[in-house]
């Protein structure tokens, strides 16, 4: 005769991670795990928060040390809440919270809405509060009902309570913390979390990628301590949109421009040279011919000489100049103006007909080269100020919000609603009172002795197991 089949190896395993997860030691260890990993990741500044341009694996060692840094970058803790861990270990937390509700909130529910009325003497002396009280049965229930107690009778038994509600404190904060962990997940999810940083110089606007609106910077502002460090920076910015100014505010620190679901955020600052203003001179007479502002990020090709028939014409402009090791040719060394190099002519502005040709390095650490009538020099060179503006739109925030306030609802339930249990069976010359508080056993205590009286007289006799 064969034996009959035991559970298969998968029905094993479904029942061994179902016990896992529904043990509230597992669930406190994720939390735990969880609030570690959070803390560390406000700790480590995170890729495309810190002010700089260097990518994460140039900046983190620099920033950190060769080891820290690399090691920070290894463990995913540069972008904590978006690595693979972090989002397991929320998955495994949703997991665990959904199954151990679900393995205490079912029977805990059944017990509550289909109490059992009718018990024996002996379960109503083991509770937390014993009473024995020569009322009658009716009035028993009648007081307790006028006191707000829910009613339920069985025979010469009856069971009242009431605060029920707050026995379900704990998993409506379990809801909060599975909604939060909602958010949490998706941050990590394309478009759920978007974040632009653009570098908008004095005066200027600026067409932000991926909205419809534009950010003018009227000025940036920035205030020093005694020894030099900033103490405050801000911009006065104006949001455009449809060519139109619909907003204007000065944003700083930790006080963000919020528009059209965006928020707007003063994040760093830098400067470089802005403006050089040139003076064209005539060799022979040391006359100064005319001023020229040259933008020294982005100059125009010519610039007309007022009063003559001449121009300015840019021939070659480096705004970081260097020697290209390999082909010997002039080049940019970097992005920045530093080294800003000019070479231009002076030409007629009918016929373009060239009547001189200059070199000038506006830094002073080349000479001044020119051929012809009328050579450059610098009069003064204007400092340009550009700030930087974190324009991001995080979808989670509602369900974050959300969230947070389930799990207040569920934790001002679970501390300030008290369930309380009375059974009551009627005996030889009166009744028999148990009852039971899940919260605050003494109020209990109070408001029974207010029902039912605390004076020998009344032939009351009062047991506290407790």
């Amino acid at each position: 005769m064969r034996p009959p089949a035991g559970p298969n190896q998968w029905t094993l395993l479904l029942d061994r991670t179902w016990e896992f997860f529904a043990s509230t030691k597992v669930a406190a260890w994720i939390i735990v795990a969880l609030a570690a990993a959070a803390a560390l990741g406000s700790l480590i500044e995170q890729e495309g928060t810190y002010p700089d341009w260097r990518p994460p694996e140039l900046y983190y060692p620099a920033r950190y040390g060769e080891f820290w840094g690399s090691l920070f970058l290894r463990l995913g803790l540069t972008h904590t809440f978006t690595s693979v861990w972090f989002v397991a270990l929320v998955l495994m937390l949703v997991v665990s919270l959904v199954i151990c509700s679900l393995h205490r909130l079912v029977p805990l529910h059944r017990m509550l809405t289909r109490p059992q009325v009718w018990k024996l003497p002996h379960f109503l002396r083991k509770q937390q509060v014993v009473l024995e009280t020569p009322h009658a049965l009716a009035e028993v229930e009648a007081r307790l009902r006028k006191a707000g107690y829910r009613i339920y009778r069985d025979r010469e038994c009856l069971y009242a309570e009431k605060g029920r509600l707050g026995r379900y404190g704990p998993y409506v904060l379990h809801i909060g913390l599975l909604v939060i962990c909602f958010a949490a997940f998706a941050n990590a999810l394309p478009g759920w979390n978007k974040a632009e940083d653009v570098w908008i110089p004095d005066g200027q606007t600026v067409k932000v990628p991926g909205t419809n609106f534009a950010i003018t910077n009227h000025k940036f502002t920035i205030e020093f301590y005694e020894n030099g460090t900033p103490s405050r920076y801000a911009t006065d910015a104006s949001i455009i949109a449809d060519g139109q100014e619909v907003l204007r505010q000065t944003i700083e620190v930790n006080h963000p421009l919020a528009y059209d679901g965006w928020e707007i955020y003063q994040v760093s600052w830098r400067e470089e040279p802005g403006v050089a203003h040139l003076r064209l001179v005539h060799e022979e007479t040391g006359q100064v011919v005319a001023t020229v502002p040259l933008d020294l990020r982005d100059p125009q090709p010519e610039y007309p000489i007022e009063g003559t028939n001449l121009k300015l014409a840019v021939r070659t402009y480096l705004h970081d100049f260097t020697v290209d090791p390999v082909t010997q040719e002039p080049a940019n060394a970097s992005y920045e103006v530093r080294n800003p190099v000019l070479i231009a002519e002076v030409v007629t502005a009918d016929t373009g007909h060239v009547l001189g040709r200059m070199g000038l390095s506006i830094a002073g650490n080349i000479g001044v080269v020119n051929f012809g009538p009328y050579y450059l020099d610098v009069e003064r060179v204007d400092i340009r100020r550009y700030t930087a503006l974190r324009i991001q739109q995080d979808r989670t925030v509602p369900y974050m919000y959300a969230g947070l306030a389930i799990v207040f609802i569920g934790m001002i339930m679970s501390f300030f609603i008290y369930h309380w249990q009375v059974w009551v069976r009627a005996e030889e010359g009166g009744v028999l009172i148990g009852a039971r508080a899940h919260k605050n056993r003494f109020a209990l205590k109070r408001e029974l002795r207010r029902l039912f009286g605390t004076s020998r007289g009344e032939g009351m006799e009062r047991y506290d197991t407790a």
